[in-house]
């Protein structure tokens, strides 16, 4: 029986939920929901810190975590992260499914901490770990200490929050602060050599996106189609001198707090491309201006304003004196960038690629840069040495089963891993269980990999392709179209297990998953509650798979 057909004849409930009586679990237990590692690093501090006060606890990934063990469970601490606009991660969908069925019982005895992980810049900050917390309030469920969001720079705040809800249950007052002898343990990052670089795209263009190959040969990371990488970058020269010429101050200035001049600084230690609530808050104690005071308690024209503008824009839109450390001290830590994998681990074990998209555009009379696509793109030359950290993402990997039938839709550089589960789908001799629906702007400059993807069909690894060209003809044409143009072929991969990919920005995502609610409406005859609950069920389970940005 087919996946829809057994949906809509049996009256089952999708996900089982068997709850455990009579076991015994440890004093502390502490789950993390991740998609980029930083949850997992936190609840395994976490544990470590537990191990050594003495307090025995097991720490585990949400979706392995057998939830039927809540109602034997003493204490819970819970460290999640946010996916984009206040949405769970992949692998906390099912805890959270798990927690809001009917047959859960009231957890009045349970006690829990929770950490959310997310970005200040998004309305819905640390949203996922907000959502978790009010559900196990609906339970009956106690907290042991109030809450705690963190935004980017979340080290100092996540170890804080380790020791208050160790001193709370163990009932005892540390006379060492976690803090002033621990830190997570972040894993290295790798040096390796940027081997080769070549523009995808076909003729003069501000926004070329370069497929980059980097060695893979002496360092043997571990990685698996699906996965990412984690990149620090430098920030555009041209963008730090203009920052310096509005303060008029002097790029050789040594700060006083840290160890490097101004320049420097701004070139590797500073987030300046990129705007936050935090940094304009912090502004706002140096500079009293009506107009920004203003525009930080209005939420709209806040958000438009984040949305659309750098350091650079603030402190000429709302120009104040500042010295150097005081500039600085206003400013985050520059933030990690990530790009997914484009090579097959199996195909390919001793290089991985990226397919890079530099961003550049102008807007408000003024020229943008992207630091990281950029620094990859342009700053460094071939054969540089470049840093990076393996960030794996298991809840976008290939299916275990090779006879599960995948649907590859993206758009732009959302062709990077569906590349990489080609490769190593043609490299383990799997045939006709792939279809990729792929989207750009023109055909003819903007087809990445053109002749690889041809390739795949022609050896049936692909068994389909469909691309959606927005600009090739007078009316836009998207992905989601072709998805309405070949529904009867795709309510039949699904029937037979199909797992969707979606890869690329979250207006496409919004898009894909809106058409694929009107496909069930229409073609399985459901009613807007039923398809929405189809559509959870499918995301809870994995069965939609997403990467978006």
């Amino acid at each position: 029986m087919g996946f829809f057909s057994a949906l809509l004849k049996k009256k089952e409930k999708p996900l089982n939920l068997s709850i455990k009586t009579g076991i015994t679990c440890p004093p502390v237990t502490i789950l993390y929901g991740t998609k980029t590692g930083n949850a997992q690093l936190v609840a395994q501090q976490a544990h470590k810190y537990y191990h050594q006060c003495g307090i025995e606890s097991e720490c585990l990934n949400m979706e392995k975590y057998d939830v039927g063990r809540l109602p034997a469970e003493k204490q819970l601490l819970i460290v999640v992260s946010t996916d984009g606009e206040g949405e769970l991660p992949p692998n906390a969908r099912q805890f959270y499914a798990l927690l809001q069925h009917e047959e859960m019982p009231l957890l009045p005895n349970l006690r829990y901490a929770v950490c959310g992980l997310g970005d200040s810049s998004y309305d819905n900050f640390c949203g996922a770990g907000k959502t978790i917390e009010k559900q196990l309030q609906k339970l009956g469920a106690q907290p042991i200490i109030n809450r705690v969001d963190c935004d980017l720079d979340f080290k100092k705040p996540a170890l804080q929050w380790i020791q208050n809800s160790y001193e709370t249950i163990a009932g005892v007052k540390k006379e060492t602060e976690i803090l002033s002898k621990a830190e997570l343990a972040v894993p290295d990052f790798i040096s390796t050599t940027l081997t080769t670089r070549i523009q995808l795209t076909k003729g003069e263009t501000q926004q070329a996106v370069y497929h980059v190959e980097l060695d893979n040969a002496n360092s043997k990371v571990a990685y698996a189609a699906g996965d990412c990488i984690e990149i620090v970058p430098t920030n555009p020269l041209k963008l730090v001198n203009q920052i310096i010429e509005v303060l008029n101050l002097s790029k050789s200035q040594e700060l006083i707090t840290y160890n490097h001049s101004l320049e420097y600084a701004l070139l590797y230690q500073f987030e300046i491309t990129r705007l936050t609530r935090p940094v304009i808050r912090r502004f706002l104690k140096i500079n009293s201006s009506a107009q920004l005071k203003e525009l930080y308690n209005n939420k709209e024209a806040l958000r438009s304003y984040i949305a659309t503008s750098d350091v650079l824009d603030l402190i000429k839109d709302y120009p104040c004196t500042m010295d150097a450390d005081e500039f600085v001290g206003i400013l985050q830590p520059i933030h990690s960038r990530y790009y997914s994998i484009a090579s097959g681990a199996i195909a390919q074990p001793n290089q991985i690629d990226l397919t890079v998209k530099t961003i550049r555009f102008t807007q408000k009379e003024r020229d943008y840069e992207g630091a990281a696509s950029t620094y990859v793109n342009e700053g460094l030359a071939e054969g540089a040495t470049i840093n990076f950290r393996l960030v794996s993402n298991p809840s976008f990997h290939l299916p275990e089963n090779p006879e599960t039938p995948i649907i590859m839709i993206g758009v732009g550089t959302g062709i990077a891993p569906y590349r990489a589960f080609l490769q190593d789908l043609s490299a383990r001799g799997i045939k006709n269980k792939a279809w990729l629906i792929w989207g750009d702007k023109h055909q003819t400059s903007d087809f990445l990999y053109e002749d690889e993807i041809i390739d795949f069909y022609k050896d049936e690894t692909l068994a389909f392709i469909n691309t959606a060209f927005s600009r090739d003809q007078a009316q836009k044409e998207y992905v989601q179209q072709r998805l309405l143009e070949y529904k009867e072929r795709l309510l039949e991969w699904l029937d037979k297990g199909a797992i969707i990919y979606l890869c690329g920005h979250n207006r496409m995502g919004d898009q894909v998953k809106t058409t694929l609610l009107q496909i069930y409406r229409t073609e399985k005859n459901m009613t807007e509650e039923a398809a929405k609950a189809l559509l959870k069920q499918q995301r809870d389970q994995n069965i939609i798979r997403e990467d978006l940005y």
